[in-house]
């Protein structure tokens, strides 16, 4: 491990000033459970690290005026897994708690997981899978950025560096009326090798009026499958509906490597899972 200096901020405004000031040898550290491994192997050697773990305005959930849920960035999968939230909002709760093991939950946020932007991990996966909105803060002042899209390709956001992420904001409860998520995990790495996030609004009879399908772990970022959204908001079953979302996902996936045919029956299978799911929540408002 290279030899860096710890910064230990206890504003926003100074963690952004500080990573200005040492860019762009600075990197912001929230729980460290992917840049330790990182400055270990030295595939990531910073000469500043600006730890964010001390800003308490960055930790912490609350519901705003207009119903939509703001998830503090370092607030931690631990934080998240006890949270008692309404709705299709408690989904949050469970695939915080649901992840990884008690050593990670306590210290890994789920600011830190977006940043990572690594397609196997369950948060970025959801955050987009529920159209949520993320809250960026720079030397150039505030933004707020789609969760689709946050994520450039494997590991790489759209963050300047001298930018923090410092919210996740979950659309109000009245946008859904399920939320489903799925996943597959490595057997000895808890992270997906493929995950599903099907979100809906009811229609008549129990069936979906508006539908979002997003599939993670399979492709550089997670997918949002407009297609298959759309048969399933047709009337599809969800046999159906899974088959279009792994056609969509990789083309021609039954026609390729193990590795590729593999994926393919994964995301047929969990879509299929989660629809029913979704449908069967939905059936009970």
């Amino acid at each position: 491990m290279k030899p860096f200096t710890w910064l230990a901020p206890d504003t926003t405004a100074g963690a952004v000033a500080m990573l200005r000031e040492y860019a762009p040898d600075a990197r912001a550290i929230a729980g460290g459970q992917s840049l330790l491994l990182a400055l270990k192997d030295r595939s990531a050697r910073p000469t500043h690290l600006v730890s964010l773990s001390g800003i308490d305005e960055l930790a912490g959930l609350r519901t705003a005026d207009d119903g939509s849920l703001v998830v503090g960035a370092a607030t931690t999968y631990a934080m998240l897994a006890r949270a008692s939230l309404p709705g299709w909002h408690g989904v949050l709760a469970e695939v915080a708690g649901d992840l990884a093991d008690r050593p990670v939950r306590n210290r890994g946020t789920i600011g830190g997981a977006l940043c990572t932007a690594d397609p196997r991990y369950d948060m970025p996966a959801f955050a987009i899978g529920v159209g949520a909105r993320l809250q960026v803060r720079g030397a150039s002042g505030d933004r707020v950025v789609a969760a689709e899209g946050f994520a450039a390709d494997a590991g790489v956001t759209t963050l300047g560096p001298d930018e923090i992420l410092t919210a996740v904001v979950l659309p109000p409860l009245g946008t859904w009326d399920a939320v489903a998520f799925e996943k597959f995990r490595h057997r000895v790495f808890d992270a997906a090798i493929v995950s599903v996030t099907c979100a809906l609004r009811g229609g008549r009879d129990g069936t979906a009026a508006e539908a979002r399908l997003t599939v993670g772990g399979a492709t550089p970022v997670p997918v949002t499958v407009a297609g298959a959204a759309a048969l399933l908001a047709g009337g599809a079953s969800a046999a159906e509906v899974g088959t279009r979302a792994a056609d969509e996902v990789l083309p021609g996936g039954t026609a390729g490597g193990e590795a590729v045919r593999y994926r393919h029956e994964l995301i047929r299978s969990l879509v299929r899972r989660a629809v029913d799911r979704a449908l069967s929540d939905v059936r009970t408002v």
